[in-house]
């Protein structure tokens, strides 16, 4: 009772409406520092004077710092506030982006890529988890689904920002605008976000040392019925990575595209998104989550399909790729926040670490499917099309997996 009293205050202080875009600015730095620079990577890799591939090879490189950065920071904050990881990741991000303008070496741009990821996996791992500590079931797939459709914005402006920016400039510009935005989001985990450490000393929560920090990874990752929302949420991400990994190269390269109109294609897919994270609203209202999720993961898992029996059979048809594409990527509007609800509904008490968990696997696999397409990499659109298909398929069959 007094536990949900005090959050009762805090839901007061901060309600959705205002809690939601504060945490969705904060979580869309992460898509705005991957998407800003695809269109960028054709140039990158000419200035650099290396093939576009060891350029793509930033993506997973990214990713694994990113996920590094979960996994450290999660139980961190889960023991001395949220505020205070989110604002040392965030300055660390700010100070690598900043530092990018400098280099000289792709394996120069590689090792600050890493930095600035593993500071931004410090910011992003506290928005799910003050979510988690304010709210529970239905409302917080709600407030999820709200934060989607505003961090949304930034995938959708990031690729033409990229591309206006590389014509007028240099790709260098990109880096800096992302410097300007990791310092804004330091300025607002410091003046505005809240701090829900003395909420969960109410809840009961007691400092964990190292011992019961690994514990504690244990007793999540092996919690059956939460694993297959684990699992799920890995796959779906290792086929979202693959499409990041290499549609810079399809679009641009493989349909001979500009990098503005490689913006407005891009951009279809989030509108897609956009679209589906609507829906999933007004679903929460009839509709449980899982339900929902069902759906979703039937959607994506089809249309994935299609698309690698056009990759298959080389139908180079660019509108019935994008299509495709739009339906795969847009399913997510519906899967993430309802498997994300799902999932974080098993750990009221550790949701730093649990958050911490769920985002270094989606990373943590979505550096090896990059990596295994700069292997696979052959000009043709056969390696994305069958890495999406074998990952979405995947998360299909973990949703179904015994607990």
């Amino acid at each position: 009772m007094v536990y949900k009293r005090y959050q009762g205050v805090y839901r007061k202080h901060y309600p959705a409406n205002r809690l939601a875009p504060l945490l969705a600015i904060i979580v869309a730095l992460s898509p705005f520092a991957i998407d800003t620079y695809l269109p960028a990577i054709p140039a990158m890799a000419q200035y650099f004077s290396v093939n576009i591939h060891l350029i793509e090879l930033s993506i997973p490189i990214y990713l694994i710092g990113f996920a590094l950065g979960q996994i450290i920071g999660g139980p961190i904050s889960d023991n001395h506030g949220r505020k205070w990881i989110g604002t040392i990741g965030l300055s660390l991000f700010f100070l690598s982006s900043f530092a990018m303008i400098y280099v000289s070496t792709v394996q120069q741009f590689w090792l600050l890529r890493f930095v600035q990821a593993f500071g931004g996996g410090f910011g992003l791992v506290i928005c799910a988890a003050i979510v988690r500590d304010l709210y529970d079931g239905k409302d917080a797939a709600k407030i999820f689904t709200l934060i989607s459709l505003i961090m949304m914005i930034a995938p959708l402006i990031a690729p033409s920002i990229g591309a206006i920016l590389l014509q007028y400039y240099s790709w260098k510009a990109i880096f800096i605008l992302l410097s300007i935005y990791s310092f804004s989001q330091v300025i607002v985990i410091m003046l505005f976000v809240p701090e829900t450490k003395r909420l969960r000393k109410v809840a009961g929560y007691e400092y964990l040392n190292i011992r019961q920090v690994i514990k504690n990874y244990w007793v999540i990752i092996s919690h059956k019925s939460a694993l297959t929302y684990l699992l799920c949420s890995s796959f779906v991400a290792a086929a979202l990575f693959a499409f990041l990994t290499e549609i810079s190269f399809i679009y641009i390269e493989y349909y001979q595209q500009s990098e503005t109109t490689f913006a407005w294609l891009f951009g279809l897919n989030i509108i897609s998104m956009m679209i589906f994270n609507r829906v999933n609203h007004y679903l929460l209202d009839k509709w449980s989550p899982k339900r929902i999720l069902k759906m979703g993961l039937f959607i994506q898992t089809s249309a994935a399909l299609a698309l690698f029996i056009i990759g298959f059979l080389h139908i180079d048809i660019l509108e019935l790729v994008v299509g495709l594409l739009m339906l795969i990527i847009g399913s997510f509007g519906i899967i993430a926040p309802n498997n994300m609800a799902c999932y974080m509904n098993y750990f009221p008490k550790t949701s730093g670490t649990a958050n911490a968990i769920i985002g270094s696997a989606q990373f943590a696999l979505g550096a090896v499917v990059g990596l295994i397409l700069s292997y696979l990499h052959n000009g043709t659109q056969l390696p994305m099309f069958s890495m999406i298909l074998i990952s979405c398929g995947l998360g299909l069959l973990s949703f179904y997996r015994k607990p």
